[in-house]
């Protein structure tokens, strides 16, 4: 905008200087100064139109573990309780149906008076191993929402702990999941240093959680090793 501004100066100066001088369009120098003007007026005509555009922008993502936001130019849309279907129904251990994935419950519900059947029930998740930290067996998953003010795509990278060259890192992990012989379950990024929910040190066995490894094979390996815990990393750009 500043360079419109000048622009605009300079073209005030050359026509009502001083010393008026009449303005030769078909001068081939002032042909050129102008040609680039218009090149210059464009290009912050598009960066303008961009600015404007992603003005509203912004990516979400859930932190798996904790309970805060610590990413650069994030903002804690909500944080809340981490919940899914229970790890195993002891009436149907043959069958592994039921939803797959795990949701954010916000710590703040709107709650309804509108009673269930019981086909389809939310528990709240537990850390089932002391992988993550040396006490977590037992307790319970605390999650966030969280919103990068300034980027537009949000991705988790198994595999790794650091991002790829331009991407922003929000938080990294080690991969969990539920138990392979139990209830269907979706893989997440566990966040390395975990919080509890306070006072969620009971063994109700709800949506159990384990950290997933490695087993080679159709896995190549190298590059991966057999049996061995999976970092990630949730990165934006």
């Amino acid at each position: 905008m500043k360079q419109v501004l000048y622009l605009t100066c300079l073209i005030h100066a050359v026509v009502i200087g001083e010393n008026p001088k009449r303005l030769l369009l078909n001068d081939p120098d002032v042909a050129t100064r102008f040609s680039q003007m218009e090149i210059t007026i464009q290009k912050l005509t598009e960066q303008l139109s961009r600015l404007e555009n992603n003005a509203g922008a912004g990516s979400t993502y859930v932190r798996w573990g904790r309970s805060i936001c610590s990413g650069d130019n994030t903002e804690l849309v909500y944080s809340g309780y981490a919940a899914g279907q229970l790890y195993l129904h002891a009436s149907y251990t043959n069958r592994h149906g039921g939803p797959s994935n795990l949701l954010c419950m916000p710590g703040d519900p709107e709650l309804t008076n509108i009673s269930g059947n019981g086909t389809s029930l939310l528990y709240g998740a537990e850390y089932q191993e002391n992988i993550l930290k040396p006490d977590a067996h037992d307790e319970d998953v605390p999650c966030a929402v969280c919103r990068n003010k300034k980027t537009q795509n949000t991705l988790m990278i198994p595999g790794r702990k650091s991002c790829y060259s331009g991407w922003q890192k929000e938080y990294q992990g080690l991969v969990v999941s539920g138990h392979r012989a139990y209830s269907a379950s979706s893989y997440l990024c566990m966040d390395r240093d975990p919080e509890y929910i306070p006072g969620g040190h009971v063994n109700n066995d709800g949506s159990l959680l384990y950290v997933t490894t490695t087993k080679c094979g159709s896995l190549p390996c190298p590059p991966y090793t057999d049996d061995k815990a999976i970092n990630c990393v949730v990165c934006s750009k």
